[in-house]
């Protein structure tokens, strides 16, 4: 009996402590920063860079085996490019949404622009003839950030923020940051280990055909250079199973600490600069490091607080881990003085 009665106060307190940690996560997490400004704008501007380069008919071009685009069956006619039919020009909807797509760059009012960017993003991947995996990838991630946008009270991304976050919002908000940095990490996981069923990949050839692909093979100015550097085994062998290599570490580091995602980061972009230099692929690899930028963010709230005049800032949750490892001993400076007066807060 006093062995149940042990586990079972073992099992409650393993509960409590589990809630508590949920509940502190979720009390610090603030996405109001500029890591999160800096990946919408990305974000926008790779799609933006769709519209502006490729004409509204040649996003709707005629596919063999498929029906005409834009694609409206189903829950694809909730689209932009579906409302209305025919009685608003393609070119109309085509413009509309690089403008709406415009003003999510600039930043201004995340919580207002956060389901049109949304929109604009389910309406490309689901309606134009020949989606590539940005656009899906795209379409997924401004869903997920949607309730990040909606805590975001900001004028302008870029701007701190002054006031506390929405106790409402903060729960749902935190889960879909969790599920954003499980979504890329997924996909980096998935990229790599499928690429092991491919032989080209597995004998570590595959860069050398793709650096010579007609449709996505190396330009100018680093032509050249490129198959030069191909034609020596040992670095194209370095190339293809350094992506792999690669690949894997996101996949892994996206899941870790606010250090390991930095570094998970850093590697996102060099390996997606690599891909634009040798393949092209500029809107895909830009919205791939967009979408790292915000997994990546780190969201933990700090508050402002002045004593005396002066200001200095304190993690929330730093604080309260070191109080927890001290023993109670009362301060004779703040006993006299009182608590600092909070004035303001700022994000980390």
């Amino acid at each position: 009996m006093l062995m149940m009665t042990t586990a079972r106060l073992e099992t409650a307190g393993t509960i409590n402590d589990t809630v508590e940690y949920v509940y502190r996560k979720v009390s610090e997490h603030d996405p109001r920063n500029r890591w999160f400004g800096t990946g919408r704008t990305v974000l926008a501007l790779a799609q933006l860079s769709i519209l502006l380069f490729t004409t509204p008919a040649a996003l709707m071009v005629p596919v063999i085996g498929q029906n005409d685009a834009p694609h409206c069956a189903g829950v694809q006619s909730a689209s932009l490019y579906c409302l209305g039919h025919d009685a608003i020009p393609l070119e109309w909807r085509h413009w509309g949404m690089a403008a709406i797509l415009l003003l999510v760059a600039t930043g201004w009012r995340p919580r207002v622009t956060a389901l049109p960017h949304a929109w604009v993003a389910y309406s490309i991947a689901g309606s134009i003839a020949l989606p590539d995996g940005g656009e899906s990838v795209v379409r997924i991630v401004c869903i997920l950030i949607v309730p990040l946008a909606l805590l975001d009270d900001r004028g302008w991304h870029w701007q701190h923020p002054t006031t506390e976050p929405n106790r409402w919002i903060q729960p749902l908000s935190y889960a879909c940051l969790l599920a954003l940095r499980l979504q890329l990490a997924f996909i980096y996981f998935d990229s790599a280990i499928s690429k092991f069923g491919v032989s080209d990949w597995v004998n570590g050839t595959a860069e050398y055909y793709f650096l010579r692909d007609n449709a996505f093979g190396a330009s100018y100015p680093l032509e050249p250079m490129l198959i030069w550097t191909s034609n020596i085994p040992a670095l194209v062998i370095s190339m293809t199973w350094g992506a792999l290599v690669i690949e894997l570490l996101i996949g892994i580091l996206f899941l870790g600490t606010r250090r390991w995602r930095k570094v998970g980061l850093t590697l996102d972009i060099v390996l997606h600069v690599g891909i634009i230099a040798t393949m092209g692929l500029w809107s895909f690899s830009t919205i791939m490091i967009g979408s790292a930028i915000i997994a990546a963010m780190p969201t933990r709230r700090r508050t402002t607080f002045s004593t005396d005049g002066t200001r200095s800032t304190l993690d929330v949750s730093e604080l309260d881990r070191d109080r927890s490892r001290r023993p109670d001993v009362t301060d004779p400076i703040t006993a006299t003085a009182g608590p600092p007066e909070a004035i303001g807060s700022d994000e980390r």
